[in-house]
């Protein structure tokens, strides 16, 4: 399956201090990969998490498949391994074929897996411009410039 890491677990395998709760993706929009994402939340029993509720969710009314995605710009989960964003197009983007172009490769237990480029991570976050994500900005924004200075990016 292709997809980009996104959100807090992006910024934290990028260096950010700021823990999460929840995995966040974007992945790509091809029918044959929206299947395999399909078949995986499946496999894990994943539900639907409306906004509000912690914990809690229902179960989609068919099994999930490339046409649970159509017209969703994101979808909040919950799995037995807890809360999993599916973000098909993130705010101020057209979704995974502009944001593959400056994704980072980073290992994760061996695994070589695409990470969201800080510049995409910050211009998401003002495109969204909720108080809660615009506080990320500076910590975001030393973070680039450390990595900058170190050559990383």
């Amino acid at each position: 399956m292709r997809f980009i890491i996104l959100g807090g677990v992006a910024e934290r395998l990028l260096g950010s201090p700021r823990i999460t709760d929840d995995f966040d993706i974007c992945p790509a929009a091809s029918r044959a990969n929206l299947e395999r994402l399909a078949g995986m939340l499946n496999e894990v029993g994943a539900r639907w998490l409306p906004p509000g509720l912690e914990n809690e969710g229902f179960d989609p009314v068919e099994p999930w498949n490339a046409a649970s995605f159509k017209g969703q710009t994101s979808l909040a989960l919950i799995t037995p391994y807890g809360r999993f964003d599916i973000w098909l197009r993130p705010e101020g983007t057209i979704g995974y074929d502009e944001l593959i172009a400056n994704a980072v490769d980073v290992e994760v237990a061996g695994m070589k897996t695409k990470v969201l480029h800080l510049d995409d991570s910050i211009r998401i976050k003002r495109a969204i411009g909720d108080p809660r994500y615009l506080s990320h900005l500076p910590v975001l924004r030393d973070l680039q410039r450390q990595r900058r200075q170190r050559g990383l990016d």
